[in-house]
């Protein structure tokens, strides 16, 4: 009778062991499962986050283009004017002399 007692006692034992096992296996496997998702969110946060400075990025690059281009437009309207300006004076600067000389 001794024996079939410490033999249930072993046997409830290991039991108890098994189960605690298996429990503390779940609760690994859920502990996870949840710390993939929050490593899932962080990514796509991350992703968002670059998305969103790219097009900033690319923005603020267009935006740099379009006012070099704006202003190399403005520079050469007033570097013909200037041209413009300097062949009339020595247009009128000539005509002057024919008339003096004429």
């Amino acid at each position: 009778m001794f024996t079939i007692g410490a033999l249930s006692m072993v046997w409830a034992a290991t039991a108890a062991l098994a189960v605690y096992g298996v429990v503390m296996v779940l609760k690994l496997k859920d502990e996870l499962k949840f710390t993939q998702k929050m490593i899932d969110d962080v990514y796509s946060t991350i992703n968002h986050i670059s998305k969103e400075q790219s097009h900033e990025i690319e923005k603020t690059y267009n935006d740099a283009e379009r006012g070099f281009s704006e202003l190399q437009s403005y520079v050469d309207r007033r570097f013909d004017k200037l041209i413009d300006t300097y062949l009339a004076v020595k247009e009128t600067k000539k005509e002057s002399k024919q008339i003096i000389n004429g």
